[in-house]
This record gives C-alpha cells, structure tokens and sequence, in this order.
C-alpha cells in the first residue's frame, strides 16, 4: 500500500513541476482571508499543493515529539522551520509523510513532517545544525507561545490521524490520502473521511462576588498543580449542559450563568478545549474520587501566588513542586488565561483578544 502511494504522490509532484512558482505575491504580507483561500486550493487540489512542497517550510516530528529550541522557551523562536532542501538531507520521504498546517503571513505554505524514529547518527547532526532537540509534546507545549501551542497541536493531531486511519472504518478497506493530509478516500466503497476534533468543556467556577473560584486536582496532575474542572461533550449536549454536567459530577456543585470565554486546541487526544466561566454559591464540595484527587475554594490571594510559581518557572508543569505549594498550568494551556484573567478581572468580552 505504501509502495503505491508513494508512485502516486511522486507521480503528482512530476506533474505540478510546472506550476512550482508561488501561487500568491510573496512580496508582501497577506490579508488573512487571502491566506485563508489560499489554504483551502491548497487543501483541495493536490497538484497545486505538492508543486508547493518545494518552497514550503516544514516542521519536524519524531515519534511526536516536535523539534525546538529548548533554549528559546517561551518566546517568537522555539518552533525550528526547516526548508525543502535541508529536510531531505536528512529525510528523503517527505512525500508521504507532510501534512499541512497553514500559511504563513508571507505566503510561504508550511507543513509538518513525521520521520519517525532517525537513526542516531541522523537524529543527532539535525538537533546540533538547527541548536534544537526533539522535545516530549507536553513539554512543548509548554515551551511555546499561545498561537505556536495551536500549530505544535494541530501538526501532531492531523500526523496521528493519518496514521490511525489507514483503513476505512466503514468497510475495512484501505484509504488514500490526499496530497494535504486532510482528507482520505477508501478505495473500495469510496467513503471519504476527514480529520475531526472532541469538544471539551473547561470551565472556571467562581462565586457571585468573584473573590473564590474552585480548581480541582487529578491524579496524573504534578504535586502542587489545580486546574479548572473539564470533560468531554456526550453526544447531543450543548456546551452549556457539558459545563453544568462536568461541575455537578466533579465536585457536587449546580452552576448558573455559562459564559463562553475562548478555545484551544490540544492534541490529547484531539480535543477542541472551549472555556468558560460560571457562577455557583460558596459552598462544601462533593469530590467523586473516580475523577478528581482533590479539590478547593481558592482565594484571590492563594491564586495571585500560584501565577507567580508558574510564571517564574513554567518547568513546575512537569516537575511538580517539591514543596507542594500550589501553581496552575502554564501560558500554553486555555486552563491559564481563565485563572490569569479572572484575577485581572477582565471583561468576559474582552479576553478573546487578550489572548490571540
């Protein structure tokens, strides 16, 4: 199956060598809906995007763990963009294993590339050209800037799905892939699939006077670390009825007054996380021990010092805090910008831009 995709995709690349100039004026900054458009030819026809390849910039994955600069933590230059040329040095089959991300505000197409497991020798000469290493995913995300922590999630979720979705799940049969990595056709029965994301609810509860809010501990948390309380969507919930059901399971508690906040991509396992804030009376929680390890009313005080903790040293997401005192997830995470704003007090309506 490999083997025939690969004579195709090549096949492909020959034919588009034709149209290998940008399809877009380089030579200035596009509107977003110019980039937008763009994105979506590129996505639909494969010709088009494959005669793009060459001049892309491409972002590296080894067994899901993003290349960066480990160094450039928490700023504009942690994400390591390798052009066409300097990939294959390392990695010949790019073809078959690029999916597209975006484009940039240049024009430039940029995709993300999975080389699976190099071989030392390999893996080592690209980590000490580019001054960058092959980072655990939770640990990027972490590394990165709120809009970067979006593409680190979204080139890892659309690698995973093609690789999880070799069959079709209707017949059984094989699927091809298109050339973008977002759509895959079953050669048999001719169903097409597409890559698709589980809504979250997260929500911040706070009492009406906004001087508490409840954050809760799971077992797989760091020592020290609380979050706000989050579950999937069942199928034919509304966001609303997710946030009321997630508190009231959680931790005992019936909230009023859903606000929705914003959203955030994350790729465990493919998640659209859509924030929010909520009311509920101060009152004793009901911890279900099946879910949460713990959970408390926090005072604007104890939450003013746990940003502190996580501002001054992000790396307590994954080392825990020896001391046990308490921090919350760090910028890359939505978890974040719900605690960090509700200390702010910042309008509901104005959070959005803070954050993109």
């Amino acid at each position: 199956m490999y083997k025939s995709c690969n004579i195709i995709m090549n096949s492909l690349l020959r034919r588009a060598a034709s149209i290998r100039t940008p399809l877009v004026n380089v030579d200035r900054r596009l509107s977003y809906v110019d980039r937008v458009r763009y994105l979506q030819k590129l996505k639909e026809e494969d010709t088009i995007c494959l005669s793009q390849v060459p001049g892309g910039k491409f972002l590296v994955y080894s067994r899901s763990k993003p290349l960066i600069r480990v160094d450039k933590a928490n700023t504009d230059n942690a994400l390591v963009w390798l052009s066409y040329e300097d990939l294959i040095q390392y990695h010949s089959e790019v073809l078959n294993s690029i999916v597209l991300l975006d484009v940039a505000e240049d024009g430039t197409p940029r995709y993300s590339v999975q080389v699976g497991a190099l071989a030392t020798e390999v893996q080592e000469k690209m980590e000490y050209s580019t001054n960058a290493s092959f980072t655990d995913l939770r640990a990027a995300l972490f590394m990165v800037n709120w809009k970067e922590a979006h593409v680190l999630s979204r080139a890892n979720c659309v690698l995973m799905w093609n690789k999880n979705h070799a069959f079709c799940g209707k017949c059984g049969s094989p699927t091809q892939r298109n050339a973008a990595g977002y759509s895959r056709k079953c050669r048999s029965c001719g169903m097409t699939h597409y890559p698709s994301s589980s809504p979250v609810g997260i929500v911040l509860v706070t009492d009406p006077e906004e001087e508490n809010i409840i954050l809760v501990r799971q077992p797989r948390h760091p020592p020290g670390m609380y979050s706000c309380i989050a579950g999937f969507s069942d199928v034919g919930e509304s966001l609303e009825e997710t946030v009321h059901r997630e508190v009231a399971e959680e931790v005992g508690v019936e909230v009023s007054s859903v606000k929705y906040v914003a959203s955030q991509h994350w790729p465990f396992p493919g998640s659209l996380m859509v924030g929010c804030y909520a009311l509920a009376e101060k009152q004793e929680l009901s911890i279900d021990p099946h879910e949460l390890q713990d959970a408390h009313w926090f005072s604007r005080d104890e939450i003013t010092a746990a940003i502190e903790r996580i501002q001054t040293n992000p790396l307590l997401r994954l080392r825990g805090n020896p001391s046990g005192e308490l921090f919350i997830p760090p910028p890359g995470a939505i978890a974040y910008h719900l605690i960090a704003h509700w200390i702010k007090r910042t309008p509901v309506h104005e959070i959005y831009q803070h954050i993109y």
